[in-house]
Formats: C-alpha cells, structure tokens, sequence
C-alpha cells in the first residue's frame, strides 16, 4: 500500500537525519575537521529533498485533519529547522573550522535533533487521509527523492509560499472571508472531517 511505502520511507529519513547529526555531534565534539565537513554536505543532500515535499506537499495536505493554525505552526517550525540547517550547511564553507565553529555547529545540530523525532509521528496521521491524497504526497516523496533539491532551493520556494499566503489573505480579507487563524463558523469543517475518518475506518 502507498501508506505503508510512505510510512517506511519516512521513518527511516528520519532516522538517517538522526544518525547523521549524532555523527556531527561526535564529530564537533571531537574537533575533526574533515568529519565535519563530510558530514554537513551529507546532511544537507539528505534533508534538502526530504524538507522540500514536507513543506510543499506533506503539511498541507494534514489541513483538513489538523486545521490550518496548527499545519502553520508546523511551517513555522519547519522553518526555523531550516534556517538551523542552513546555518549548519555554510559552516563547511569556511576556509577554517576552528573551536567556535565547532561550538556553533554542535549548537545546531542540537537544535535540529527534537525536530527530527517529532515530526516522525505525523506518518500515524497520513494512514487516515483519502487515497488520493496519500498517493500525492508519496509521489511527491518520491520525486523530492529523486531531484536532489538543495536547501537554498527549498528556502527559495519558502519565499514564494509566504508571498502566495499573502496574497489569498489579501483577497479573502477583500471578500469579506476569515483572515488565516480565525474561526470559520460553527465547526462545519471539523465535524465534516471526524465524518471522513470515521467513513474510512469503516470501510477497512
């Protein structure tokens, strides 16, 4: 099943994401140089595609499950795990690695760490979307997979979301629709997806 292939896939970026700070970690504490900058460039291959289809793909489609405050607390979280990933990714730029960049760095890779295990149980929350989506966001994982995209890539396209937010805050505020965070009325969206769970585990 495309959930289970979604699942198993997910879980286990996140779990190399783990391994690779821990190697960081060990390797800022130790103050080798060389395992710094071998592991920077693999943790930034590794989580560029992977915080790409999260970001475009995964969190908007938990919407209707989680409601857009929280699916935006999300993308300010993810954020913020970029920003630290950024970071982490231009210390292996520098002509020299010294003790305050290695400080700096194990700092970050710190940072990064609760990010990585908590969003691996947001994998429970796809088993209960419809197929259609489940498959959308597979595909995406996939393709993201695939492209190599880098983390300067994935800020560029944070850019154009945040502009695109705007821009339908402009026009709902214009037809007289909720700003983003405001309630929409008497809970219809809410009792209307608890239906759709409800409808799909009967149907297991």
């Amino acid at each position: 099943m495309l959930t289970e292939e979604f699942t198993e896939i997910f879980r286990d970026e996140h779990r190399r994401m783990r391994d690779m700070l821990l190697g960081l970690i060990e390797a800022f504490q130790a103050g080798d140089s060389e395992a710094i900058r071998t592991g920077i460039e693999e943790m930034a291959a590794h989580a560029g595609p992977h915080f790409f289809y999260e970001q475009e793909t995964l969190y908007p489609a938990l919407a209707d499950l989680f409601g857009e405050d929280y699916v935006n607390k999300l993308l300010v979280e993810h954020d913020s795990a970029l920003d630290t990933a950024l970071e982490l990714a231009a210390l292996a730029e520098r002509e020299e690695i010294d003790e305050e960049a290695s400080r700096l760095g194990l700092e970050l890779a710190r940072q990064l760490l609760p990010h990585v295990s908590e969003r691996d149980g947001l994998s429970v929350m796809v088993e209960v979307l419809e197929a259609p989506t489940v498959k959308k966001i597979r595909e995406a994982q996939e393709k993201a997979g695939k492209s190599g995209t880098t983390l300067s890539k994935v800020a560029e396209h944070r850019k154009r979301r945040g502009a695109t937010a705007k821009a339908r805050a402009r026009v709902s505020r214009a037809a007289g629709k909720p700003k983003a965070g405001q309630k929409p009325g008497p809970k219809a969206a809410t009792r209307k997806t608890a239906a759709k769970v409800r409808a799909r585990r009967r149907a297991r």
